[in-house]
């Protein structure tokens, strides 16, 4: 059986979840208890009473553009050792992406084990993670951004207290974090002081700290060094001039699942040559019915539009014969494609052949470093 677990039965993943990601602490399954579980959505495959298989939906407000989306960030795919290979996770992804479909959510995300494992299901990478250094040169002020955790025997006036003292740090950490990504990129999740709550909490469970980075009085950056056997970096943002980048790795994929509500912030580019531009599209998703078939797609300088071509006009003949377009304006692309190429991260070649695709401005400058 297929179900979604209520709060109350979360709990009982977590032997699955040591089975699968042993490397995980038992303060970081806690925090993960405690942080996530009450807000997710935990999608499972029970036979006997056993969770054989799961997934996490765990909920992220993404900024895109000028506009806010609702996305899921699935983590903590697993099966257990003994069932695998019998298409259980299978059925819990199909399953998840119907039900994205109802709600009408425009794409959903991951960090993958391994990338072979989602391609199946269309899934492609969409964001190559940065990894920067401080500069060595360069001398900065780490203050820690504590998080108060009030102790059992203090009075309720002294939590009130240390809370107090708590909000203008992590406000600050939210709205520097929030102004640094608004000036650098079109697509990330929101930062607020229940995110960066959350961030503390998190890399705490694994012996880390958040801090500000200070050049003299200056607050230049915000820095996590987080790990229990070997200290890596979390994160690094900083102002332009304190740090290199190392390299870039691929990172996070991508799944559209509801694609009319994800083209209105897809939009002409402001130098293109004409107010409006149509796009004969045929595409192809075995897994989504929605997405599968033929669809007028229409940009202007504001946004843009999709519309399925069905009833009447049921064969792009017809739909070229109606429009007096040619055979060769149609563009013939497969869902991966289309989500590559409309966060910017690859332009597929039926794409650069099509004539006038170049004065449409897709997304670009992602980022997406969420871990849990």
């Amino acid at each position: 059986m297929i179900r979604y677990l209520d709060n109350q039965e979360k709990g009982r993943t977590k032997d699955l979840w040591r089975e699968a990601f042993p490397e995980d602490s038992e303060d970081f399954l806690d925090y993960y208890d405690q942080e996530k579980m009450s807000i997710n959505q935990v999608l499972v495959r029970e036979e006997n009473g056993v969770i054989q298989s799961m997934l996490h939906r765990n909920p992220y407000r993404l900024q895109v553009r000028d506009t806010f989306w609702d996305a899921d960030y699935i983590v903590a795919v697993a099966t257990r050792t003994d069932m695998r290979h019998r298409g259980y996770m299978r059925s819990l992804l199909i399953r998840m992406m119907t039900d994205m479909r109802e709600r009408q959510m425009p794409f959903c995300f991951l960090m993958p084990a391994a990338e072979a494992i989602y391609t199946p299901f269309q899934f492609a990478f969409i964001y190559d993670q940065p990894v920067w250094n401080l500069k060595e040169d360069i001398k900065l002020k780490h203050t820690s951004i504590e998080e108060t955790v009030p102790a059992g025997n203090m009075t309720e006036m002294d939590v009130a207290d240390k809370l107090v003292q708590q909000v203008q740090p992590i406000q600050m950490a939210a709205d520097w974090m929030q102004q640094w990504l608004e000036q650098r990129y079109e697509v990330f999740t929101k930062r607020d002081s229940d995110y960066v709550t959350s961030l503390i909490r998190e890399v705490k469970s694994e012996l880390g700290s958040l801090d500000f980075l200070y050049d003299q009085k200056q607050l230049v950056g915000i820095q996590s060094i987080w790990g229990r056997k070997e200290k890596e970096q979390r994160l690094l943002y900083t102002e332009d001039g304190y740090s290199e980048l190392e390299k870039k790795k691929p990172a996070i994929m991508a799944r559209l699942i509801t694609l009319e509500n994800f083209v209105p912030v897809i939009h002409l580019k402001e130098d293109a040559e004409t107010e409006q531009f149509t796009v004969c599209l045929e595409l192809e998703d075995p897994l989504i019915p929605q997405n599968d078939g033929h669809f007028i797609w229409t940009l202007d300088h504001n946004g843009s539009q999709i519309e399925k071509l069905t009833g009447q006009i049921g064969t792009m003949e017809e739909a070229l014969a109606q429009t007096e377009w040619e055979t060769d304006r149609v563009l013939h692309l497969k869902i991966e494609e289309l989500t590559q190429w409309l966060f910017g991260y690859r332009i597929p070649e039926a794409v650069k052949q099509y004539a006038g695709a170049e004065q449409i401005d897709v997304l670009s400058r992602i980022f997406l470093d969420e871990v849990v």
